[in-house]
């Protein structure tokens, strides 16, 4: 079976099994949207579920949406980079569920919001608000952007579709020839993106929880699966593969603590960037907030996070469990990355890390699991992209068309304006994803995150921290701080090509969200910012928790 598995992957990269599981995946996602879209009348059923949804399913279609593709082909990657010490970056949880737990989700359950981005005109002011929903609809779009592309080129790297027959091979018009290198790249990025936002633009946050837990299972069985193919072929188990990890004559040393801001391996900054990533995400982002609004209370909110951490927990011991079990098999098998991964060891990040996960699936696999592991890929992207446009939907829908039209407008006419936004996604995902392959040839998968949309999560978190917190912030010295920590976003991430010096990754959103809080509280100083009302007062933490303000909900 093996044999004949390798035969067909070198010949045309998917066999007709692989095919017919791909294609039973892709219609029950099509069929579960349907199904769900009759049971809508409004945009609350659209946006937060009517604020019923279970909260484990919540969960778990948290955790489907945050990781996605970039965790799912990245971790095993990194694996070659750093070995089993890259595990060191789960220290940081505990801090992150103490803040979440107690900080974050008694405070957002109380607003009952749509759009987490309300609460900043409530706090400051109107164009505060929109700055921040800007900030955030270009955080969703780059994170998108980055998914897609990352599940296209895994998928061609499995499929080797070979399309550019599509244009002649034979005569070739030279304006069309052009095409023949991304041509498969360019199928893959139209088809995931254009049916994932499909189904999500019938669906609403409903399909997308829901077909957010069938991808995950889909996940987790194409990584165990991967596992117990390595061990049934290589009559390895865990003891041989943790062996293999610590030979590893290429991986970089992990060191507990460094001072060198360029040095992306140690605990110390692993850990920092950690804990300010899942902090910002899980209390700025609309992505994950979106999911405590579509519970009932704080406690199924609470339980969703739980649920949502575990999950992580979970996936993140077996994700590093495929990197090193591909670790030991790259010893014993030949794969075209070996050579790439060997030949550049030098590099801080290589790109044949990412393509071997793929490679691996592609040659080895048996026919019919490299369709499950291929759907898995696809059900990492498209649970991305289905909460990303839904949630980028939701703030063009409340932020601004609402607001502009009111509250009491016509719930059916909102609804299908927010269907017609969410389908226009689709668009600008494609265009986004197309743009982003053509800039980032031979950049790996965790630059491209902080290039692509990390740098605007440090300032979106810093200015729900500020309202919540200072007493001094109003939304004169607040805008501006936002543009300040955007600048250092931007500095630091593309720290290399603006100041021909590494700045660790794991560094960029604690950096610009310490600039932000700092630069804020500079421009406090100034006469021009003024001092907060009493009323904008009522919106910080604690008279909004303990329930001195009037207009928040009580439990």
């Amino acid at each position: 079976m093996l044999a004949q598995s390798v035969t067909n992957a070198f010949e045309g990269g998917l066999a007709r099994l692989d095919h017919i599981v791909i294609a039973v995946y892709l219609a029950s996602m099509m069929t579960m949207g349907v199904l769900i879209a009759r049971q809508q009348k409004s945009t609350d059923d659209f946006f937060v579920g009517g604020r019923n949804l279970p909260a484990w399913a919540v969960g778990i279609s948290m955790l489907a949406s945050l990781l996605s593709t970039i965790t799912y082909l990245g971790m095993p990657g990194e694996m070659f980079r750093t070995g089993v010490a890259f595990l060191t970056r789960q220290l940081g949880v505990p801090l992150v569920l103490i803040v979440i737990w107690f900080l974050w989700i008694p405070f957002f359950m109380r607003l009952r919001l749509t759009s987490a981005y309300e609460y900043l005109e409530r706090r400051f002011d109107y164009p505060t608000r929109a700055l921040a929903a800007v900030f955030c609809l270009l955080l969703l779009f780059g994170w998108i952007a980055v998914v897609v592309l990352t599940a296209s080129r895994a998928m061609v790297e499995i499929s080797q579709l070979d399309l550019p027959w599509f244009f002649g091979t034979n005569h070739v018009d030279e304006a069309l020839a052009m095409f023949h290198p991304d041509a498969d790249m360019h199928a893959l990025i139209i088809s995931i993106g254009l049916f994932s936002v499909l189904y999500t633009t019938l669906g609403g946050i409903r399909a997308v929880v829901w077909t957010d837990v069938i991808q995950f299972v889909i996940l987790i069985g194409g990584a165990l699966f991967t596992m117990c193919f390595i061990a049934a072929t290589t009559g390895s188990g865990i003891g041989e593969w943790m062996a293999a990890s610590n030979e590893y004559e290429f991986r970089e040393s992990v060191e507990w603590y460094s001072f060198d801001i360029g040095n992306r391996s140690t605990v110390m900054f692993i850990s920092i960037g950690m804990f300010f990533w899942f902090v910002c995400t899980h209390g700025a982002n609309q992505v994950a907030l979106q999911r405590y609004f579509s519970v009932k209370n704080i406690w199924a909110a609470r339980k969703t996070y739980l649920v949502s951490a575990i999950a992580s927990f979970g996936l993140g011991i077996i994700l590093a469990g495929v990197g090193i079990s591909l670790m030991y098999f790259l010893t014993t098998h030949d794969m075209p990355a070996k050579e790439e991964i060997y030949s550049t060891v030098q590099k801080t990040r290589y790109a044949g890390q990412d393509k071997l996960f793929p490679q691996f699936i592609r040659l080895y696999l048996p026919d019919g699991m490299r369709g499950l592991v291929v759907a898995a890929l696809f059900a990492a992207a498209m649970s991305t992209i289905d909460s990303g446009a839904n949630s980028a939907s939701t703030i063009l829908t409340v932020d601004f068309f609402r607001h502009r039209r009111g509250v009491d407008g016509d719930k059916s006419q909102e609804l299908r304006f927010a269907r017609q936004l969410t389908a226009s996604m689709g668009l600008i995902v494609v265009a986004a994803t197309m743009f982003l392959y053509h800039i980032s040839k031979g950049t790996d998968i965790i630059s491209l995150c902080q290039k692509g949309f990390n740098c605007f999560l440090g300032p979106l978190g810093a200015v729900f921290v500020l309202g919540m917190f200072s007493p001094y912030a109003t939304g004169r010295c607040v805008i501006p701080a936002m543009l300040v920590g955007e600048a250092v976003g931007i500095a630091t991430s593309y720290s290399s090509e603006f100041f021909d010096r590494d700045f660790s990754t794991h560094l960029v959103v604690p950096t610009a969200w310490l600039a932000t809080i700092v630069a804020c509280h500079a421009f406090a100083l100034l006469p021009m910012a003024g001092r907060p009302t009493e009323e904008q007062k009522l919106w910080m933490w604690n008279p909004v928790v303990s329930g001195r303000n009037p207009s928040t909900a009580s439990e």
